[in-house]
């Protein structure tokens, strides 16, 4: 049993350290681009983005 919770421990954690890796770099490339205003820009589209997402989020929890 701790096994297979390790596992999934693991998996999960290099996946969120992968997603994290790549929003840095996409961060950083559309920085060079595109300077400040397309950093401001991508944190409001992002945020508009996610909601959806915590909106699910938030309905499995309550049921």
């Amino acid at each position: 049993m701790l096994k297979r919770f390790t596992r999934y421990v693991t998996q999960s954690v290099a996946g969120m350290i992968g997603i994290s890796v790549y929003v840095l770099a996409d961060t950083f490339f559309i920085s060079l681009y595109s300077g400040a205003d397309g950093l401001a820009i991508l944190n409001l589209i992002l945020s508009v983005w996610d909601f959806p997402e915590q909106d699910l989020l938030l309905q499995s929890v309550r049921s």
